[in-house]
């Protein structure tokens, strides 16, 4: 599960992001996690969860959105979101093969929401 290794990381980087808001809380974390990433969402939250509790971000949320998949056809331009992540056929000119994958591969934090109303 690399998925705990991940979520180490992200926590480094909000480590380094919360320097920015001294002595406010994180109060919620949006990933986006494509469906290409090659990380699964399930195991990103299990993660989160086993690592968050009784440390600096306790009691922070973690939102996840999944990214699907979205290609350009490599013969014919056509933009599509195909059924598989492993068999696209062009729904345009049915080319399998040399799409470019604009939208799915991606695995970033969105955004950080901060408690400002803290004392």
């Amino acid at each position: 599960m690399h998925e705990m290794s991940i979520v180490e990381s992200i926590l480094g980087i909000l480590r380094e992001e919360m320097v920015k808001y001294d002595g406010q809380k994180l109060k919620k974390v949006t990933i986006k996690n494509g469906q290409l990433a090659g990380a699964v969402s399930e195991s990103l939250k299990f993660a989160w969860d086993a690592l968050i509790p009784g440390g600096e971000f306790d009691g922070a949320e973690l939102e996840i959105i999944e990214v699907p998949v979205k290609v350009a056809c490599g013969e014919c331009g056509e933009v599509f979101s195909p059924e598989h992540a492993r068999c696209m056929p062009c729904p345009k000119c049915e080319a399998l093969l040399g799409h470019h994958v604009l939208e799915g591969k991606e695995l970033l934090i969105d955004s950080i929401e901060v408690d400002d109303q803290q004392e």
